[in-house]
């Protein structure tokens, strides 16, 4: 095998390759990235971790045809180093890699592409074109709320469902809970639900935020496939039952806020600063036309403000943890959002002024 390559084709390649590469896995060559050449005009570069896999078609000039696996992480620190603008990377003796870029010449260790793990099968998948703007901004919505908890399987990632028009992502942690739903048109029929893992969606939105304009998705054997500019990423999805989430959410709420986003994110990040490390516990004192975010901390101090709001309820107080509240409004790009509460004691939610079509679930806690 010998190429000739644009350094920064190269690293379009490799960006996805060494991400999903697994350095740690008892399988030395999961770490590895797997090039092969395709015809005299392109290269293939495929990395795996037996759940999440990718592959990147990139332009080269071919010289001779082959394939070698090399460590994903060092040979895309190495090209994206190197002083040239091309990479000439031929394969020598005993899978062996030499690279040469300007008077830059690396020789580097290999494996062969014959262990290289099979990559799970697209073709004949049936795919559907989405926005990838839209399918990046609902999983911005959404993966803040993943359990990092890997024996909760059922909440290790985010629930999508695609039912008539509409397009819909839910996650929990058990502590709050994120929803988004947006109107797409007729798709992929997903009535019961899919469960995307949390690392599938880290990589999905590496892919999301390189493209410009749609991508196409497919589901096909318990995967799902995103494909997009000239890479197909290929995610296992998570077999378990994601719980009854509509149960979670508040039916009705008498007690409703209106209250500057921004205003309201600048204050919780200046009064928890003042809560407990482990909880960043604050209380919220509803009162007619008056929010008040205050945090006391016995081995601080303790500190309050008062925000102007519109709200004519009934006086409440109840105490949250602000990290939730913080992760929801910064995902939020309406000047204004609607707090909505019931009792003390009662789960809050946050949505935006007009529309239920995101919100946010955040549970109460005793402070």
């Amino acid at each position: 095998m010998e190429i000739k390559i644009k350094k920064d084709e190269f690293l379009k390649g490799l960006y996805l390759a060494q991400s999903i590469a697994d350095r740690k896995s008892t399988m030395p060559i999961l770490a590895n990235v797997l090039l092969r050449t395709e015809g005299d005009g392109s290269v293939f570069c495929a990395a795996t971790d037996l759940r999440v896999s990718v592959l990147s078609e990139v332009k080269a000039e071919v010289v001779e045809e082959g394939s070698i696996s090399l460590a994903a992480k060092h040979l895309f620190d190495i090209i994206r180093n190197v002083p040239g603008d091309e990479v000439h990377l031929k394969r020598t003796e005993n899978n062996y890699a030499q690279i040469v870029s300007g008077k830059a010449r690396y020789q580097m260790v290999g494996m062969s592409d014959r262990d290289f793990p099979r990559l799970p099968d697209h073709q004949d998948a049936e795919f559907t074109e989405l926005d990838a703007g839209l399918l990046l901004d609902m999983i911005g919505k959404t993966i803040f709320s993943v359990s990092t908890d890997e024996t909760r399987r059922h909440l290790s990632g985010v629930l999508m469902e695609w039912q008539g028009e509409t397009l819909r992502m839910v996650s929990t942690d058990g502590h709050r809970l994120s929803k988004v739903e947006v109107q797409v048109g007729e798709g992929i029929a997903i009535e019961e639900g899919i469960i995307i893992p949390r690392k599938g969606l880290l990589e999905m939105r590496r892919l999301l935020e390189n493209i410009d304009g749609t991508c196409d998705f497919a589901i096909k054997e318990g995967n799902l496939i995103v494909r997009g500019a000239d890479v197909i990423l290929t995610v296992k999805l998570v077999d378990a039952k994601f719980p009854p989430y509509k149960a979670v959410i508040p039916s009705s709420c008498e007690k409703v806020v209106i209250v500057n986003r921004i205003v309201l994110l600048d204050s919780l990040k200046r009064i928890s600063i003042m809560s407990s490390e482990r909880n960043r516990g604050v209380h919220l004192e509803l009162s007619p036309g008056q929010l008040r975010v205050s945090s006391d901390n016995p081995e601080l101090g303790e500190a309050h403000e008062d925000l102007d709001v519109e709200y004519d309820g009934e006086e409440l107080a109840i105490g949250f943890d602000a990290r939730y509240f913080l992760d929801i409004l910064g995902e939020i790009n309406d000047d204004e959002v609607a707090l909505k509460f019931s009792g003390e004691l009662d789960p809050g939610l946050v949505t935006l002024k007009d529309s239920e079509d995101y919100l946010g679930v955040v549970m109460p806690m005793r402070l």
